[in-house]
């Protein structure tokens, strides 16, 4: 059982260096595409790296060499770092710089060099254990500002196909439980935890490699402070500080506006004659929604009378005349207006 374990763990190392360099070579035409793009580029080149270096505890003795193996592993550490410019860069795009790069970096650099001088127990442990609690630190930042970035393009979006970055949350939260698990494995080897922990590390990357493929990358506000400052939020009488609401209402009836798949908070403020501030702080705080909920509910209201109009055309083309830019938007919003599916409606109608 111990040499299938051992064979099964050197196995899925060879897959893991594998999907990383395969990755590298997908990305490298992509890296030119944003910084994003670039960073994962080097984040997929840094993780091969990784994999590669750890063949050499193959060679005889090394793994019993604990100045050796404590130096490599150590290593290992980088990744933390090198994955936060990445997510980070994810939120706020333009946001790491070659100055910020080396802040994120030399304190891991500064472990190992300590311990290459002074190779202690003790500073090995410190190094884990600091690699662990900067993984849980930027975990949560990186939760926090994500959120307010999913805010940021609801209010100013009436698409956010591939703008959101829920998956980000899902991406970091699962690379945080993997550095737990490594960093149990530092002290506890075994060698199904070893290949467990490389599967999923597979798995993980597959999905943020598929994911940033088709994120698009706009320009964004700051959203990396920890306590930003939160406007205060009041009710306004409309007519008085919003005297464009009733036109707003007229504007999205009449002209039928939100049938632009690509309408954003900036067109309809023009087009009634303000500005996106005042217009958003309308919706947030008078209407107690987001410009994209808004819209969608005149799409919905507009599928609505097309499902029942015409039942001869298919969710896609209803979807399609709605407004809506994917058939899994259009589910999502047509089920939180109404409660139901486009196709229960359908049926409701057609019982009727």
């Amino acid at each position: 059982m111990d040499r299938f374990s051992e064979n099964l763990a050197h196995f899925i190392h060879g897959a893991a260096f594998m999907f990383f360099i395969l990755a590298s070579i997908q990305l490298y035409p992509l890296r030119l595409r944003s910084n994003m793009m670039k960073i994962l580029f080097w984040s997929m080149i840094f993780l091969a790296f990784l994999e590669i270096k750890d063949m050499g505890f193959l060679i005889e003795g090394v793994w019993d060499n604990t100045y050796i193996t404590g130096i490599t592993m150590s290593t290992d550490m980088l990744y933390v770092p090198l994955m936060a410019l990445f997510f980070f860069e994810v939120i706020s795009p333009g946001w790491v710089t070659v100055h910020r790069i080396w802040r994120m970096v030399i304190p891991s650099l500064l472990f190992i060099i300590i311990y290459i001088i002074w190779p202690s127990p003790v500073v090995f442990k410190a190094a884990m254990l600091y690699a662990l609690t900067f993984g849980l630190v930027i975990t949560i930042i990186v939760f926090m500002a994500s959120s307010r970035h999913d805010n940021y393009i609801k209010n100013n979006f009436s698409d956010i196909e591939n703008l959101s970055i829920s998956w980000v949350r899902k991406a970091i939260a699962a690379l945080f439980i993997c550095l737990t698990f490594w960093t149990v494995l530092l002290w506890k080897e075994n060698w199904l935890s070893d290949a467990a922990y490389y599967a999923i590390s597979i798995i993980v990357w597959t999905y943020i490699y598929q994911v940033s493929r088709k994120h698009l990358v706009i320009e964004m506000p700051n959203l990396l402070k920890l306590f930003p400052a939160k406007p205060e939020k009041a009710k306004y009488q409309d007519i008085q500080i919003f005297p464009f609401c009733k036109k707003l209402q007229e504007y999205m009836e009449n002209e039928r506006i939100y049938l632009n798949p690509r309408l954003t908070l900036n067109d309809v403020a023009t087009a009634i004659g303000t500005n996106r501030t005042y217009l958003s702080e309308y919706l947030n705080n008078n209407l107690n929604t987001t410009f994209y909920e808004y819209v969608n509910g005149f799409r919905v209201q507009e599928a609505c009378s097309l499902l029942i109009a015409d039942e001869r055309k298919s969710l896609s083309e209803i979807a399609e005349l709605s407004g809506f830019n994917s058939l899994s938007t259009f589910n999502r919003a047509f089920v939180k207006k109404t409660g139901e599916t486009p196709a229960r409606y359908l049926k409701k109608h057609q019982i009727k």
